[in-house]
């Protein structure tokens, strides 16, 4: 899967604490570590005070192992081959959009 998502103005973003709930709540139900800090949209000129400045890629891409084509092929629950491929390094569209955030 994949999405584009709109990335912040670099001549006006501010640094923000995060806010650990929020943080919890995005990336929920895994488990990821809060970002020191975080970035704000303000607005300025070069953006048009939208405080966004071009877009981004998000993916979630999952290599095929054998692990993975005997749990296809044995007709497995998709949460189990989810999870499998989750151990196995395959990162969630809502995952690599929070990486983004930090």
């Amino acid at each position: 899967a994949q999405r584009l998502v709109r990335t912040l103005c670099p001549h006006c973003r501010e640094k923000c604490e995060p806010d650990a709930e929020a943080w919890k709540q995005l990336v929920r139900p895994w488990t990821a570590q809060t970002p020191a800090h975080m970035w704000r949209a303000t607005g300025c000129l070069e953006c048009r005070d939208t405080g966004y400045l071009g877009r981004q890629g998000i993916y979630e891409i999952m290599p095929l192992t054998e692990t993975l084509k005997r749990l296809v092929s044995e007709d497995c629950h998709i949460s189990a081959l989810r999870l499998q491929a989750m151990k196995e390094g395959m990162r969630t569209l809502r995952l690599s959009g929070a990486q983004k955030v930090g």
